[in-house]
Protein backbone atom coordinates (compact mmCIF):
# COMPACT_ATOMS: atom_id res chain seq x y z
CA UNK A 1 0.00 0.00 0.00
CA UNK A 2 2.75 2.14 1.00
CA UNK A 3 4.56 1.67 -2.18
CA UNK A 4 1.00 2.60 -4.34
CA UNK A 5 0.93 5.79 -2.16
CA UNK A 6 4.74 6.63 -2.95
CA UNK A 7 3.46 6.01 -6.75
CA UNK A 8 0.82 8.35 -6.77
CA UNK A 9 2.99 11.19 -5.38
CA UNK A 10 5.33 10.84 -7.87
CA UNK A 11 2.75 11.19 -10.66
CA UNK A 12 1.45 13.85 -8.85
CA UNK A 13 4.51 15.87 -8.92
CA UNK A 14 5.47 14.31 -12.41
CA UNK A 15 1.86 16.43 -13.52
CA UNK A 16 3.10 19.73 -11.25
CA UNK A 17 6.38 19.99 -12.92
CA UNK A 18 5.37 19.43 -16.60
CA UNK A 19 3.07 22.66 -17.23
CA UNK A 20 2.10 21.41 -20.58
CA UNK A 21 -0.17 19.08 -18.40
CA UNK A 22 -1.62 21.31 -16.48
CA UNK A 23 -2.73 23.11 -19.44
CA UNK A 24 -3.77 19.71 -21.38
CA UNK A 25 -6.08 18.86 -18.31
CA UNK A 26 -7.33 21.93 -17.60
CA UNK A 27 -7.15 25.09 -19.62
CA UNK A 28 -8.36 22.65 -22.81
CA UNK A 29 -11.19 21.31 -21.59
CA UNK A 30 -12.79 24.41 -20.82
CA UNK A 31 -11.65 25.84 -23.53
CA UNK A 32 -13.66 23.47 -25.45
CA UNK A 33 -16.33 23.80 -23.44
CA UNK A 34 -16.98 27.17 -23.56
CA UNK A 35 -16.30 28.01 -27.53
CA UNK A 36 -18.24 24.58 -28.46
CA UNK A 37 -21.07 25.22 -26.17
CA UNK A 38 -21.56 28.26 -27.95
CA UNK A 39 -21.39 26.74 -31.30
CA UNK A 40 -23.42 23.62 -31.42
CA UNK A 41 -26.84 24.06 -31.39
CA UNK A 42 -29.85 22.72 -33.38
CA UNK A 43 -31.28 25.97 -34.13
CA UNK A 44 -31.92 26.98 -37.66
CA UNK A 45 -31.03 30.46 -38.10
CA UNK A 46 -30.02 33.02 -41.00
CA UNK A 47 -31.97 31.04 -43.38
CA UNK A 48 -30.02 32.89 -46.74
CA UNK A 49 -33.26 33.15 -49.13
CA UNK A 50 -34.41 35.15 -52.89
CA UNK A 51 -37.69 35.76 -53.78
CA UNK A 52 -39.12 35.58 -57.44
CA UNK A 53 -42.31 38.01 -57.66
CA UNK A 54 -43.83 37.25 -60.98
CA UNK A 55 -47.17 38.58 -59.78
CA UNK A 56 -45.88 42.46 -59.12
CA UNK A 57 -49.18 43.43 -56.76
CA UNK A 58 -49.80 44.36 -53.33
CA UNK A 59 -50.57 41.17 -52.05
CA UNK A 60 -47.22 39.63 -53.41
CA UNK A 61 -44.99 42.87 -51.56
CA UNK A 62 -46.84 41.75 -48.22
CA UNK A 63 -45.77 38.04 -48.80
CA UNK A 64 -41.99 39.31 -49.50
CA UNK A 65 -42.19 41.78 -46.22
CA UNK A 66 -43.23 38.84 -44.22
CA UNK A 67 -40.02 36.96 -45.30
CA UNK A 68 -37.98 39.83 -45.16
CA UNK A 69 -38.75 40.69 -41.46
CA UNK A 70 -38.81 37.04 -40.20
CA UNK A 71 -35.70 36.93 -37.92
CA UNK A 72 -35.30 33.18 -39.22
CA UNK A 73 -34.34 34.19 -42.72
CA UNK A 74 -31.68 36.31 -44.40
CA UNK A 75 -33.40 37.61 -47.14
CA UNK A 76 -31.37 38.97 -49.99
CA UNK A 77 -33.46 39.99 -52.53
CA UNK A 78 -35.43 39.51 -55.72
CA UNK A 79 -34.57 37.71 -58.66
CA UNK A 80 -35.95 37.98 -62.39
CA UNK A 81 -36.87 34.46 -62.54
CA UNK A 82 -36.91 31.01 -61.07
CA UNK A 83 -33.88 29.86 -63.38
CA UNK A 84 -31.83 32.56 -61.75
CA UNK A 85 -33.27 31.46 -57.88
CA UNK A 86 -31.60 27.92 -59.05
CA UNK A 87 -28.29 29.15 -60.06
CA UNK A 88 -28.09 30.99 -56.29
CA UNK A 89 -29.15 27.78 -54.71
CA UNK A 90 -27.23 26.12 -57.15
CA UNK A 91 -23.67 28.48 -56.25
CA UNK A 92 -24.72 27.92 -53.01
CA UNK A 93 -25.48 31.76 -52.18
CA UNK A 94 -28.86 30.61 -50.95
CA UNK A 95 -30.74 27.85 -49.20
CA UNK A 96 -34.10 29.25 -50.26
CA UNK A 97 -36.17 30.61 -53.33
CA UNK A 98 -39.84 31.47 -52.73
CA UNK A 99 -41.21 32.03 -56.24
CA UNK A 100 -44.63 34.06 -56.15
CA UNK A 101 -47.01 32.89 -59.26
CA UNK A 102 -48.70 35.18 -61.63
CA UNK A 103 -52.43 36.10 -60.57
CA UNK A 104 -51.57 35.52 -57.07
CA UNK A 105 -53.41 38.55 -55.93
CA UNK A 106 -56.27 37.55 -58.21
CA UNK A 107 -56.82 34.43 -56.52
CA UNK A 108 -56.69 35.38 -53.15
CA UNK A 109 -59.08 37.96 -53.93
CA UNK A 110 -61.64 35.32 -55.89
CA UNK A 111 -61.33 33.41 -53.07
CA UNK A 112 -59.13 30.64 -54.31
CA UNK A 113 -56.12 28.90 -52.67
CA UNK A 114 -52.94 30.46 -54.42
CA UNK A 115 -50.03 28.42 -54.57
CA UNK A 116 -46.49 29.69 -53.93
CA UNK A 117 -43.33 27.25 -55.22
CA UNK A 118 -40.85 26.58 -52.78
CA UNK A 119 -37.46 25.64 -53.48
CA UNK A 120 -34.66 24.41 -50.77
CA UNK A 121 -31.55 23.51 -51.06
CA UNK A 122 -31.98 19.45 -49.60
CA UNK A 123 -28.48 18.82 -49.11
CA UNK A 124 -28.77 18.72 -45.49
CA UNK A 125 -32.07 17.01 -45.29
CA UNK A 126 -32.75 17.99 -41.58
CA UNK A 127 -32.44 21.72 -42.01
CA UNK A 128 -34.09 21.47 -45.48
CA UNK A 129 -37.31 19.69 -43.59
CA UNK A 130 -37.00 22.91 -40.82
CA UNK A 131 -36.68 25.60 -43.56
CA UNK A 132 -40.05 23.98 -44.80
CA UNK A 133 -41.66 24.55 -41.78
CA UNK A 134 -40.56 27.72 -41.29
CA UNK A 135 -41.68 28.56 -44.40
CA UNK A 136 -45.03 27.13 -43.39
CA UNK A 137 -45.61 29.29 -40.37
CA UNK A 138 -44.96 32.50 -42.57
CA UNK A 139 -47.89 31.50 -44.99
CA UNK A 140 -49.99 30.84 -41.42
CA UNK A 141 -49.02 34.02 -39.87
CA UNK A 142 -50.24 35.57 -43.13
CA UNK A 143 -53.15 33.99 -43.50
CA UNK A 144 -54.23 35.16 -39.56
CA UNK A 145 -53.45 38.73 -39.85
CA UNK A 146 -53.09 39.71 -43.03
CA UNK A 147 -56.48 37.95 -44.82
CA UNK A 148 -58.90 39.24 -42.22
CA UNK A 149 -57.88 42.81 -43.48
CA UNK A 150 -58.07 42.09 -47.10
CA UNK A 151 -61.45 42.63 -47.68
CA UNK A 152 -62.39 38.89 -48.22
CA UNK A 153 -65.96 38.05 -46.21
CA UNK A 154 -65.35 35.60 -43.18
CA UNK A 155 -66.28 32.70 -45.41
CA UNK A 156 -63.96 32.82 -48.29
CA UNK A 157 -61.09 33.40 -45.61
CA UNK A 158 -62.11 30.22 -44.15
CA UNK A 159 -61.94 28.38 -47.44
CA UNK A 160 -58.20 30.21 -48.29
CA UNK A 161 -55.26 28.04 -47.27
CA UNK A 162 -52.37 30.23 -48.03
CA UNK A 163 -50.17 27.20 -46.14
CA UNK A 164 -50.81 24.52 -49.40
CA UNK A 165 -47.20 24.96 -50.58
CA UNK A 166 -45.75 23.23 -53.58
CA UNK A 167 -42.03 22.89 -51.97
CA UNK A 168 -39.47 21.14 -53.98
CA UNK A 169 -36.62 19.84 -52.35
CA UNK A 170 -33.06 20.39 -54.83
CA UNK A 171 -30.27 17.85 -55.34
CA UNK A 172 -31.69 15.97 -52.41
CA UNK A 173 -35.39 15.33 -53.05
CA UNK A 174 -36.03 12.35 -50.66
CA UNK A 175 -33.82 14.10 -48.30
CA UNK A 176 -31.68 11.40 -47.22
CA UNK A 177 -29.14 12.34 -44.32
CA UNK A 178 -26.61 9.82 -45.95
CA UNK A 179 -26.13 11.78 -49.08
CA UNK A 180 -25.43 14.50 -46.94
CA UNK A 181 -23.03 12.56 -44.51
CA UNK A 182 -21.18 10.55 -46.47
CA UNK A 183 -19.32 13.36 -48.41
CA UNK A 184 -18.23 14.78 -45.27
CA UNK A 185 -17.03 12.02 -43.90
CA UNK A 186 -14.48 11.63 -46.54
CA UNK A 187 -13.61 15.21 -45.67
CA UNK A 188 -13.21 14.33 -42.27
CA UNK A 189 -11.17 11.21 -42.98
CA UNK A 190 -8.80 12.81 -44.84
CA UNK A 191 -8.29 15.74 -42.27
CA UNK A 192 -7.80 12.32 -39.80
CA UNK A 193 -5.36 10.67 -42.11
CA UNK A 194 -2.78 13.50 -42.74
CA UNK A 195 -2.82 15.11 -39.45
CA UNK A 196 -2.39 11.97 -37.25
CA UNK A 197 -0.46 9.76 -39.26
CA UNK A 198 1.98 12.67 -39.76
CA UNK A 199 2.52 13.66 -36.87
CA UNK A 200 2.55 10.48 -35.42
CA UNK A 201 5.41 8.66 -37.71
CA UNK A 202 7.14 11.86 -37.53
CA UNK A 203 7.23 11.78 -33.50
CA UNK A 204 7.74 7.59 -33.30
CA UNK A 205 10.95 8.66 -35.42
CA UNK A 206 12.09 10.66 -32.58
CA UNK A 207 11.11 8.11 -30.06
CA UNK A 208 12.81 4.72 -31.60
CA UNK A 209 16.04 6.93 -32.50
CA UNK A 210 15.96 6.75 -36.60
CA UNK A 211 14.84 10.42 -36.99
CA UNK A 212 18.65 11.23 -35.78
CA UNK A 213 19.58 8.23 -38.08
CA UNK A 214 18.83 10.11 -40.87
CA UNK A 215 19.82 13.58 -39.73
CA UNK A 216 23.44 13.00 -39.97
CA UNK A 217 23.14 11.38 -43.57
CA UNK A 218 23.91 13.64 -46.41
CA UNK A 219 19.59 13.96 -46.77
CA UNK A 220 18.73 18.02 -46.53
CA UNK A 221 15.79 19.26 -43.96
CA UNK A 222 13.71 19.28 -46.59
CA UNK A 223 14.12 15.96 -48.66
CA UNK A 224 13.51 14.56 -45.45
CA UNK A 225 10.01 16.51 -44.85
CA UNK A 226 8.94 15.66 -48.18
CA UNK A 227 9.80 12.16 -47.74
CA UNK A 228 7.21 12.21 -45.28
CA UNK A 229 4.91 14.02 -46.51
CA UNK A 230 4.73 12.96 -50.12
CA UNK A 231 3.34 9.03 -49.43
CA UNK A 232 0.81 10.63 -47.02
CA UNK A 233 -0.68 12.33 -50.22
CA UNK A 234 -0.40 9.04 -51.93
CA UNK A 235 -2.31 7.40 -48.63
CA UNK A 236 -5.37 10.16 -49.03
CA UNK A 237 -6.08 9.72 -52.66
CA UNK A 238 -6.14 5.71 -52.37
CA UNK A 239 -8.22 6.45 -49.46
CA UNK A 240 -10.41 8.77 -51.55
CA UNK A 241 -10.95 6.96 -54.43
CA UNK A 242 -11.98 3.87 -51.92
CA UNK A 243 -14.10 5.94 -50.36
CA UNK A 244 -15.58 7.18 -53.64
CA UNK A 245 -16.66 3.59 -54.58
CA UNK A 246 -17.72 2.45 -51.56
CA UNK A 247 -20.28 5.31 -51.24
CA UNK A 248 -21.60 4.65 -54.87
CA UNK A 249 -21.87 0.66 -54.53
CA UNK A 250 -23.21 0.50 -50.82
CA UNK A 251 -25.06 3.93 -50.92
CA UNK A 252 -25.87 4.44 -54.28
CA UNK A 253 -24.18 8.16 -53.70
CA UNK A 254 -22.20 8.39 -56.65
CA UNK A 255 -20.28 11.89 -57.55
CA UNK A 256 -22.22 14.32 -60.13
CA UNK A 257 -19.55 16.51 -60.71
CA UNK A 258 -16.22 16.46 -61.84
CA UNK A 259 -13.79 13.82 -60.46
CA UNK A 260 -10.58 15.87 -61.34
CA UNK A 261 -11.97 19.07 -59.79
CA UNK A 262 -12.25 17.00 -56.86
CA UNK A 263 -8.98 15.69 -56.67
CA UNK A 264 -7.23 19.21 -56.95
CA UNK A 265 -9.23 20.94 -54.14
CA UNK A 266 -8.34 17.53 -52.16
CA UNK A 267 -5.12 17.67 -52.75
CA UNK A 268 -4.77 21.28 -51.66
CA UNK A 269 -6.99 20.57 -48.43
CA UNK A 270 -4.14 17.19 -47.60
CA UNK A 271 -1.91 20.56 -47.79
CA UNK A 272 -3.55 21.71 -44.92
CA UNK A 273 -4.02 18.53 -43.06
CA UNK A 274 -0.12 18.25 -43.84
CA UNK A 275 1.60 20.98 -42.46
CA UNK A 276 -0.83 20.34 -38.91
CA UNK A 277 0.66 17.15 -38.70
CA UNK A 278 4.12 18.44 -39.01
CA UNK A 279 3.54 21.39 -36.24
CA UNK A 280 1.74 18.55 -33.86
CA UNK A 281 5.37 16.54 -34.22
CA UNK A 282 7.34 19.67 -33.47
CA UNK A 283 5.41 20.37 -30.06
CA UNK A 284 5.21 16.28 -29.02
CA UNK A 285 7.47 14.35 -27.88
CA UNK A 286 5.81 11.27 -27.49
CA UNK A 287 3.01 9.73 -29.94
CA UNK A 288 0.96 9.57 -26.68
CA UNK A 289 1.01 13.49 -27.07
CA UNK A 290 0.92 13.86 -30.83
CA UNK A 291 -2.15 11.86 -30.78
CA UNK A 292 -3.86 14.40 -28.09
CA UNK A 293 -2.74 17.59 -29.48
CA UNK A 294 -3.98 16.20 -33.05
CA UNK A 295 -7.44 14.93 -31.29
CA UNK A 296 -7.41 18.68 -29.60
CA UNK A 297 -7.27 20.11 -33.03
CA UNK A 298 -9.84 17.48 -34.64
CA UNK A 299 -12.57 18.58 -32.57
CA UNK A 300 -12.36 22.34 -32.96
CA UNK A 301 -12.00 21.35 -37.12
CA UNK A 302 -14.98 18.47 -37.40
CA UNK A 303 -17.82 20.55 -34.69
CA UNK A 304 -16.94 23.92 -36.61
CA UNK A 305 -16.92 22.88 -40.10
CA UNK A 306 -20.66 22.62 -41.10
CA UNK A 307 -20.71 19.18 -40.88
CA UNK A 308 -23.04 18.39 -37.71
CA UNK A 309 -24.53 21.97 -37.30
CA UNK A 310 -24.41 24.37 -39.97
CA UNK A 311 -22.07 27.70 -39.41
CA UNK A 312 -25.08 30.07 -40.08
CA UNK A 313 -26.53 28.92 -37.40
CA UNK A 314 -23.79 30.02 -35.16
CA UNK A 315 -23.04 32.91 -32.95
CA UNK A 316 -21.24 35.76 -34.91
CA UNK A 317 -18.10 35.14 -33.57
CA UNK A 318 -17.81 31.52 -33.82
CA UNK A 319 -18.73 32.01 -37.68
CA UNK A 320 -15.54 34.28 -37.23
CA UNK A 321 -13.26 31.41 -36.08
CA UNK A 322 -14.69 28.93 -38.69
CA UNK A 323 -12.71 31.19 -41.28
CA UNK A 324 -9.69 29.56 -39.95
CA UNK A 325 -10.62 26.23 -40.42
CA UNK A 326 -9.44 24.47 -43.62
CA UNK A 327 -12.01 22.00 -42.94
CA UNK A 328 -14.55 24.30 -43.44
CA UNK A 329 -13.89 25.19 -47.14
CA UNK A 330 -13.01 21.83 -48.21
CA UNK A 331 -17.14 20.79 -46.36
CA UNK A 332 -18.54 23.09 -48.87
CA UNK A 333 -16.51 21.97 -51.81
CA UNK A 334 -17.04 17.83 -51.62
CA UNK A 335 -20.86 18.62 -51.12
CA UNK A 336 -20.89 21.02 -53.90
CA UNK A 337 -19.26 18.81 -56.35
CA UNK A 338 -20.80 15.63 -54.85
CA UNK A 339 -24.08 16.41 -54.90
CA UNK A 340 -24.67 19.77 -57.26
CA UNK A 341 -21.93 18.65 -59.80
CA UNK A 342 -20.96 22.53 -59.02
CA UNK A 343 -18.29 23.25 -61.88
CA UNK A 344 -14.77 24.83 -60.21
CA UNK A 345 -15.16 27.86 -60.89
CA UNK A 346 -17.71 28.64 -58.71
CA UNK A 347 -16.00 26.93 -55.55
CA UNK A 348 -12.45 29.64 -56.36
CA UNK A 349 -13.44 31.15 -52.81
CA UNK A 350 -12.68 28.41 -50.82
CA UNK A 351 -9.77 26.74 -53.08
CA UNK A 352 -7.57 30.11 -52.28
CA UNK A 353 -8.46 30.26 -48.78
CA UNK A 354 -7.03 26.20 -49.00
CA UNK A 355 -4.44 27.77 -50.56
CA UNK A 356 -3.12 30.42 -48.21
CA UNK A 357 -3.86 28.40 -45.17
CA UNK A 358 -2.48 25.51 -46.60
CA UNK A 359 0.35 27.47 -47.83
CA UNK A 360 1.21 29.52 -44.76
CA UNK A 361 0.77 26.80 -42.32
CA UNK A 362 3.77 24.59 -44.72
CA UNK A 363 5.93 27.30 -44.17
CA UNK A 364 5.57 27.22 -40.32
CA UNK A 365 5.58 24.23 -39.77
CA UNK A 366 8.83 23.18 -41.89
CA UNK A 367 10.57 26.42 -40.25
CA UNK A 368 10.17 24.83 -36.75
CA UNK A 369 10.54 21.52 -38.38
CA UNK A 370 13.60 22.43 -39.48
CA UNK A 371 14.29 24.66 -36.22
CA UNK A 372 13.72 21.38 -34.29
CA UNK A 373 15.78 19.36 -36.36
CA UNK A 374 18.70 21.63 -36.01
Amino acid sequence: MQRLLYLIQKEFRQIRRERMFVGIIFIMPIFQLILLGFAITTDIKNVSMVLVDEDHSAFSRKVEESFAVTTAFRYLGAVQNVEQAKQRIKKGEAQLAVVIPYHFERDVKSGKSPGMLILIDGVDGNSAGVIAAYVGRVAERLQKTWLPKSGLSPIQIKNLHLTELRTRMIYNPNLKSVDNIVPGILAILIIIITSFLTGMSIVREKEIGTLEQLMVTPLRNWELLAGKIIPMIAVVFLLLNVGILAAGLIFGLWIKGNLFSLYALALLFSLSGLSLGVFVSTISQTQQQAMFFAWFFMIFSILLSGFFIPIENMPPLIQLITYLNPVRYFMIVIREIYLKGTPIIYLWQQALAMTVFGIVMFVLAGLRFQKRLG
